[in-house]
């Protein structure tokens, strides 16, 4: 059991990492240097959103849950795990308030992961770059 929960691990962080590479890369150039607080908190929002909905999905428990979103939050951002466990600490609260960001990145991931198609994998990691489309325009 033990053996099958590490592969499982495994194999989201694998899974949401090729995504969130995917969604990013469908971004604007410099989206990483943004300083807006709503862009940042929006692609956070996503990423966690993400790891969290294909650990769940995949049968992880909280803890292991908890443990890919830093991992992966951490990873994909190149932050220090203790930089990106700040940010994930907020980030529950947030889920609970239905903040927008994490429910569509939650549902991106799946569609990603379910698409029969390169077209349907773009349209699932093109939805962060809408995201951020609709901020702009806000």
């Amino acid at each position: 059991m033990i053996d099958n929960q590490a592969g499982n691990i495994d194999s989201v962080k694998k899974l949401v990492l090729q995504f969130l590479a995917e969604a990013i890369g469908q971004c604007p150039a410099g989206l990483e240097n943004s300083t807006d607080r709503d862009i940042v908190f929006a692609v956070l929002g996503f990423q966690y959103g993400a790891a969290t909905s294909a650990a769940y999905v995949a049968g992880l428990d909280g803890d292991a849950v908890a443990a890919v979103a830093d991992e992966v939050v951490g990873r994909i951002n190149g932050m220090e795990r203790e930089a990106a466990s700040r940010f994930i600490s907020v980030m529950p609260m947030l889920a609970g308030k239905e903040y927008p960001p994490i429910g569509i990145g939650a549902k991106a991931v799946i569609s990603f992961y379910n698409a029969a198609t390169d077209g349907e994998r773009l349209a699932a990691a093109t939805t962060l770059r809408d995201l951020l489309r609709q901020i702009d325009e806000a």
